[in-house]
């Protein structure tokens, strides 16, 4: 599963089952706890076995307060489901999406498929 964490909707993306094609699934509001309820739900339905999480980085992989939110966000998570959690850098996948036309309701899980797919295709090269 890719997530695409912001301050107020995280973008959920799910693959095939053989972990070679990320698809956009659904965008989740970011409201606390209710939140990781709705993940749980979502991990459980797709029968997710790991998390890829969007970590936002300046060029030369320089952090942010942003880049802060999302590694405590991500802590949280494992906290909550215990699944393995892994980052890929998101550098410009929001801007991709909406340079390519799609639409401002669906760019947060659009965006969390391209974070999986740049995983995906890093993890299929070897």
């Amino acid at each position: 599963m890719g997530i695409d964490h912001g301050d107020k909707r995280i973008g959920i993306a799910v693959s095939d089952t053989n972990g070679r094609i990320a698809f956009p699934k659904r965008v989740v509001p970011n409201r606390g706890n209710h939140t990781f309820a709705e993940l749980k739900e979502i991990i459980e339905e797709e029968a997710v076995s790991k998390i890829v999480v969007g970590l936002p980085l300046l060029p030369g992989n320089q952090e942010t307060e942003q880049t802060k939110k999302v590694r405590v966000f991500a802590d949280r998570l494992h906290e909550e489901i215990m699944l393995s959690i892994e980052f890929e850098n998101e550098l410009l996948t929001t801007h991709m999406v909406v340079e390519a036309g799609i639409k401002k309701e669906h760019a947060d899980e659009a965006a969390a498929a391209l974070i999986l797919q740049s995983y995906l295709d890093k993890l299929n090269k070897k």
